[in-house]
């Protein structure tokens, strides 16, 4: 996974820790995003639902995607694999941004 999308998945969750007063969350890093996880889920279980959600799917994609011996072996596989992956990244992404919205978060 590139940095740079490590760090728009952060920024997700950035505006949560913000939104629920969690101090000193931009000191978190990708690699160390459960301990602010665990402090977004004790303030509200369905915030931290919708973005960990999204940085399930795009850990998901990314593996999927680095895959290249299924990529090689069975393209086909793979490809449906990507593309169901892709759909699901997606529908978190789409519910997470509902979410900002519905809670003035945008």
């Amino acid at each position: 996974m590139t940095e740079e999308t490590k760090k728009q998945l952060m920024q997700s969750v950035y505006k949560l820790a913000t939104h629920y007063q969690i101090p000193n969350a931009e000191l978190v890093s990708f690699k160390k995003r459960s301990l602010l996880l665990d402090l977004i889920n004790s303030k509200d279980e369905t915030a931290y639902k919708f973005v960990n959600n999204v940085i399930e799917a795009e850990v998901k994609l990314d593996r999927i995607q680095n895959d290249k011996e299924k990529q090689t072996k069975k393209p086909e596989h793979w490809a449906a694999e990507v593309f169901t992956t892709q759909k699901e990244k997606d529908k978190a992404e789409e519910k997470l941004a509902k979410f900002f919205k519905d809670n003035s978060l945008s």
